[in-house]
């Protein structure tokens, strides 16, 4: 079943990451400006948000199996929808409903790898979740801008759907509830506000919210640099599995023995730092070999952060809570991507320079970072 788990894992992101090379093109297919588009690939994520938080608290309340086959059932069915969308409202109204549906799997999935680790090997199992994730970013831009290519933007949903499907039995047959019947009674007794102002997690959930403002930037505004570059959608697939094979190289060879050896807070800090400058290069690199030397920057600093920031979580927040620590975590995520995507799409308009202003954000949120780790210090 732990092997298994990672597999629903690469799934969960996989519908993150195949929309990553085209949702910005098939927004504007539709008749969006840039504008517009930077919205629609933002909305996805703010409704993410409440769908993490629902989902925290259902992953507590009623186990982390039950409430992935739920979600998974959702998305089939959503995802099955944008086969027919004909226009930029009903698309706005599917990406919000489809970000909702898509939010309540994080919590539960990383919840249940959480439980199953010993806390000795906690780190080394956020890296697996990190290979997992890795995965999905090769395959899924790829496969986004290859489906796209050859067959068209809906079709990209409707293989989605069915690999969802596949998850679907996987978790039905094979994977077991990690929670016990006293666990979930106990859920209540901690709440979302006490949650939300430990110090210890306030500090990974900037540390998601920091990366994730990234991520936003690169969904909208890596497909508008290819174009500039005269490149195609599959270009724009292939760069961005560029970083997810990088993180690969460091979260499944002996490299990933760090996560067990350096505190999880100075490999946050190190790694936003190296995403921050690898946008500011982002922008000025002007070939495509040199934006694939960017690009694997970008992946080994997402290495340092991914599984790092998840550990944090699992270290100081208990069974019983979990649920509901994921799901704060991860809307932070989500509203990082929104902040990345939305803002992108301002600066791309009004200054032409969406990766310079994202990458110095980026900084002075590592700078945040650090005084928090220093007062964690003290509190710890």
């Amino acid at each position: 079943m732990s092997r298994l788990i990672y597999v629903v894992i690469v799934i969960v992101f996989l519908d993150l990451f195949i929309q990553l090379p085209i949702i910005t093109p098939f927004a504007m297919s539709l008749g969006a400006t840039e504008y517009v588009a930077g919205f629609i690939v933002a909305i996805y994520s703010f409704f993410n948000i409440f769908g993490n938080i629902i989902g925290g608290f259902f992953a507590d309340k009623i186990g982390r199996r039950r409430l992935l086959y739920i979600a998974m059932g959702g998305q089939v069915i959503i995802l099955l929808m944008y086969v027919f969308v004909p226009n930029i409202f009903l698309l706005v109204i599917l990406r919000s409903i489809h970000g909702f549906t898509s939010g309540l799997l994080t919590p539960a999935a990383f919840s249940l790898v959480a439980d199953i680790s010993k806390k000795a090997t906690v780190g080394r199992s956020m890296a697996f979740t990190g290979v997992a994730i890795g995965t999905a970013a090769v395959i899924g831009p790829a496969m986004g801008g290859i489906i796209s290519s050859v067959a068209s933007y809906q079709t990209v949903y409707l293989t989605t759907a069915i690999i969802f499907l596949v998850s679907i039995i996987i978790i039905r047959l094979v994977v077991l509830e990690s929670t016990t019947r006293d666990s979930r009674k106990k859920h209540y007794e901690t709440n979302f506000l006490e949650l939300l102002l430990r110090p210890t997690l306030i500090f990974a959930y900037i540390a998601a919210f920091t990366l994730m403002i990234s991520n936003g930037s690169l969904a909208f505004g890596l497909p508008l640099k290819t174009e500039a570059l005269g490149l195609d959608d599959t270009s724009t697939g292939l760069l961005l599995s560029v970083f997810g094979i990088t993180a690969i190289g460091v979260f499944a060879t002996p490299l990933n023995r760090m996560y067990s050896n350096i505190k999880p807070e100075i490999l946050v800090t190190i790694g936003i730092f190296i995403i921050g400058l690898s946008m500011i290069l982002l922008h000025f690199v002007p070939t495509i070999f040199t934006t694939f030397l960017v690009m694997v920057l970008y992946g080994l600093g997402f290495s340092l952060v991914f599984p790092s920031m998840n550990k944090v979580v699992a270290l100081y927040a208990n069974m019983s809570e979990r649920g509901k620590a994921n799901g704060l975590f991860y809307g932070f995520f989500s509203l990082g991507t929104v902040a990345g995507s939305y803002l992108s799409g301002i600066f791309a308009t009004y200054f032409q320079l969406p990766f310079v202003f994202i990458g110095i954000t980026l900084i002075l949120l590592q700078l945040v970072l650090m005084i928090l780790m220093r007062k964690n210090r003290q509190v710890i």
